[in-house]
């Protein structure tokens, strides 16, 4: 006999049930005072980023890179905490995106360096005097990797990693632009005797350090550069020169002198580079001599003392220099004191405080690394370098085999190169081991990794589709 009685709530029903539920909630919550009653449009938007995000995974890290690169929440009027939402509920739809719709994670050998760091970083917290503020030093390392994570999982094709070097770029010329602007509106920072150009978000922000903008501007040059020499359009050649000069006289005005020495370095590493290999040193020569002809005589002054270490000045140069040589040293000797994982990451300032009495960072990057690292600290970054490095080679040798075009790629692969030659240079300046651009140009090179490879299976599979049994086709392994 067939059972003919029905469910008296259905799946239908009870979606109705939570409709009308959530509705009372959202229209309670409305009549709330500030900032309490904007929880409903906040939960909607959330939901709306989060089904878009999971079915379009660039538009998240396309956001989240504006914000890692741009730092609106920095000079911003709106004083939300959106940067750590949108981060959370990007985490959540990679982790959906990865295990519901990609189905794979592949780790490339830059990937389980930079793990391996990270893990190091991680457990020198440990043997820090102060645990909390190195917990926050490592949460503040931990948005860099992040940023790394989202790029290099999903911007994997030729056109998304296009969308992020013009992205990078972007903030680039913003950086540029919105310092110089802000130097000329009154927004010069009075530093080591002399006005300075600063960030957009004064002393609070990533960039309130006028050091902190020109080194940033010398990274972005050789992407100017190459861009220069990669697009063919006069119009977009013209932009990028304007940019290019905007950009050294940022530099210039920031009254680094850091800043001015790796112009310099990264305008002849530049030239030479060339096929006009003289011709463009004159050039980039003259150009320097313009430059240093029209800067205010205030940054004249101040570039002339680089070589003051022990010297007692109006500006501070003396002192700056000594601290340099001397974050080198106790870096050694913190590393001496706690061997394996050093006195804990962002603690050099703490453990100068208790055994010097000065709250000062290493300005060396090598003393930071020894310092808060220790042994373990310089084998894992040690590490990384090389297998970047080494990478590098790789896939410029493939460039050379297979004889590709001097494409987008490529020309970001020297791009990354130069970059990381005046990274190291600045590293003998500052303390720059935790700046984002060591860990974002290697989440670059391994999109260019995923894009050549790919690119070498294509080749095989036409190979194959012709008959093509030439070792050097089929044989070739990826990177």
């Amino acid at each position: 006999m067939r059972n003919s009685s029905k469910n008296i709530i259905t799946n239908r029903h009870l979606f109705y049930i939570a409709v009308v539920i959530i509705s009372i909630a959202f229209g309670f919550a409305v009549t709330l005072p500030l900032p309490y009653n904007m929880i409903p449009f906040g939960l909607i938007l959330g939901a709306v980023f989060l089904l878009t995000t999971f079915k379009y995974p660039m538009v998240g890290v396309y956001m989240y890179m504006f914000i890692f690169f741009f730092r609106p929440q920095e000079w911003s009027t709106l004083q939300l905490p959106y940067e750590k939402v949108i981060a959370l509920v990007i985490i959540i739809t990679l982790l959906m995106y990865i295990t519901f719709k990609d189905k794979k994670f592949d780790l490339f050998l830059i990937d389980k360096a930079f793990i391996a760091f990270m893990a190091v970083c991680l457990v020198s917290i440990v043997f820090s005097g102060d645990i909390q503020y190195s917990f926050d030093g490592f949460v503040e390392f931990f948005k860099i990797f992040l940023v790394y994570i989202f790029a290099s999982i999903i911007a994997n094709t030729s056109r998304r990693f296009n969308s992020i070097i013009w992205l990078f770029v972007l903030s680039q010329i913003f950086l540029a632009v919105s310092t110089t602007i802000n130097y000329y509106t009154g927004g010069a920072q009075f530093s080591m005797g002399i006005d300075r150009a600063v960030g957009l978000a004064g002393a609070e922000g990533a960039y309130s350090d006028a050091n902190s903008v020109a080194n940033s501007l010398v990274l972005g040059i050789p992407f100017l550069f190459f861009l220069i020499k990669y697009y063919q359009s006069a119009m977009m050649k013209l932009l990028l020169i304007a940019t290019l000069g905007i950009t050294f006289w940022t530099i210039i005005i920031t009254g680094s002198r850091g800043g001015m020495v790796s112009v310099i370095i990264v305008s002849m590493l530049l030239a030479y580079s060339t096929k006009y290999r003289t011709i463009s040193t004159i050039g980039a020569i003259a150009l320097l001599v313009v430059f240093i002809t029209f800067m205010p005589s205030q940054d004249r002054e101040r570039f002339a003392t680089i070589f003051s270490i022990y010297e007692e000045d109006s500006t501070g140069a003396g002192e700056s220099a000594q601290g340099r040589i001397e974050g080198l040293v106790k870096g050694f000797v913190f590393m001496t004191q706690k061997p394996i994982f050093g006195c804990g990451i962002a603690s050099f300032k703490w453990e100068n405080r208790q055994q010097y009495g000065k709250w000062l960072d290493a300005h060396n990057m090598l003393g930071k690394l020894m310092g808060e690292l220790g042994l373990m600290g310089l084998l894992t970054f040690g590490f990384f370098l090389y297998v970047i490095f080494k990478t590098i080679q790789m896939i410029k040798y493939i460039y050379h085999k297979y004889k590709w075009e001097y494409d987008f790629e490529r020309s970001m692969i020297d791009s990354i190169s130069y970059s990381f030659i005046m990274l190291a240079f600045q590293g003998l300046l500052g303390h720059n081991l935790f700046r984002f651009n060591w860990y974002i140009y290697a989440c670059f090179i391994v999109i260019i990794t995923m894009i050549v490879n790919n690119r070498i299976d294509q080749i095989k599979q036409d190979a194959l589709s012709e008959n093509n049994n030439s070792t050097d086709l089929l044989e070739t392994e990826k990177i």
